[in-house]
């Protein structure tokens, strides 16, 4: 019997996201208007078409329209809005 892996497993290393992601779900995105975001170490910037997060050794910047934070607690952001697009940076840069 093979092995099946999970989809959240083979998307993270189609899109090489090991390295920033390791081994746990950390990003859940439902369309382009929710995205849950766990182990976040404190929001950097905040505004309707930019939100910046932190994250371990990684800053997380979530562009689009419309974009607010719906709740914040226990290290789990929710971000809501019109998504259009993610960028990891590793922290140091910008």
């Amino acid at each position: 019997m093979k092995n099946k892996e999970k989809l959240g497993k083979r998307v993270r290393r189609a899109l090489e996201l090991d390295q920033i992601l390791p081994d746990r779900d950390m990003l859940e995105m439902r369309g382009n208007e929710e995205l849950t975001v766990r182990e976040c170490e404190r929001i950097l910037s905040y505004g309707e078409r930019e939100i910046r997060l932190s994250l371990r050794e990684y800053v997380l910047t979530i562009c689009g329209e419309g974009l607010f934070s719906s709740s914040f607690a226990g290290r789990t952001v929710r971000v809501d809005g019109a998504i259009s697009s993610l960028t990891f940076e590793r922290r140091g840069r910008r």
